[in-house]
């Protein structure tokens, strides 16, 4: 039955989702675009696949840099015209 296998997935996406949510107000907080960087760390309740699928997808934006921190936070730096 694909029931379970939909849920599961239905579950990884929401997970997903929330880190992109949460992330999104971070790096959008007046702050962060000023400064035009910001520093994420995954949250207690963020699963390490999301967290680095996340990392990923930042790593290959343009006009981005980002470094990952031992302590698993990264800091990331965006360049790029304002519009």
């Amino acid at each position: 039955m694909p029931g379970p296998a939909v849920v599961t997935n239905q579950r990884q996406l929401s997970s997903y989702s929330r880190l992109v949510r949460r992330v999104n107000l971070t790096i959008t907080a007046p702050t962060a675009q000023r400064e035009r960087q910001a520093n994420l760390r995954p949250g207690p309740d963020d699963r390490p696949e999301d967290w680095e699928r996340l990392l990923e997808e930042i790593e290959q934006a343009d006009n981005v840099t980002m470094r990952r921190r031992p302590d698993g936070s990264v800091h990331v730096i965006w360049t790029g015209s304002e519009h």
